[in-house]
Formats: C-alpha cells, sequence, structure tokens
C-alpha cells in the first residue's frame, strides 16, 4: 500500500512539473493525430485529481480539490497569454476539467454501487 506522504510528494511534484511545462516555451512538435495535446492536459490534470484526492481526500473531499484544480489550471491558462510564446486556450482548460471530472466518474462509481 502507498502512504499519504507518497501520494502528497507525488502530488506536488507533478504540479510542479505541470506549472513549468505550461510556462515554459514547447517547440512544435510532430503528434499523431489532431487532439493529442488535449489528451495530454486530460491525462495531466486526471493525474494531479487522483493524486490530489489520495494525498488529502479524507479531509477535502471530492469537491474543494477539484474546484481548486480548475481554478489552477485557468490560472496557467491566463498566465500562458502573458509569455508572449504562449496562449490560453479554452479548449485546454475543458480537457483540463475533463480529465478531472473522469478521475472523478471512477472514483465515485465504486462508492454508489455498494
Amino acid at each position: 500500500m502507498i502512504s499519504t506522504a507518497a501520494y502528497k510528494l507525488a502530488f506536488w511534484l507533478l504540479l510542479i512539473a505541470v506549472t513549468i511545462l505550461s510556462m515554459v516555451a514547447v517547440p512544435a512538435q510532430q503528434q499523431l493525430f489532431h487532439w493529442q495535446d488535449k489528451l495530454h492536459h486530460m491525462g495531466a490534470y486526471g493525474a494531479l485529481f487522483l493524486l490530489l484526492i489520495r494525498a488529502y481526500g479524507d479531509r477535502l473531499g471530492l469537491w474543494l480539490p477539484a474546484m481548486g484544480l480548475v481554478v489552477f489550471g485557468l490560472v496557467m491558462e491566463v498566465a500562458q497569454s502573458f509569455t508572449g510564446y504562449r496562449q490560453a486556450e479554452l479548449w485546454d482548460l475543458a480537457a483540463n476539467i475533463s480529465g478531472i471530472l473522469l478521475v472523478g466518474l471512477i472514483l465515485t462509481y465504486p462508492r454508489r454501487n455498494h
């Protein structure tokens, strides 16, 4: 079993990584499919949400961490618009929210059926 401390460490390290990757210049890359970037957003924010719930969910529940990550995603999108080399994208925010919602549904599904 993974300890709460390990989940906390993993969450904070991933949050730092997402923050850095959100703000650095990214060279144009060949994508395998059109919405690949949005899938990356979904995965990153889904992983952040899962780690956040495992680390702090017993105290915070599901809604507060979810809303916190949505606000974080919004702040990252707005901050990107001030860099001069990145831009805010509403579809990125939608992908972030989709990842959070997907993990939230997965986490609540077993609770409803027992």
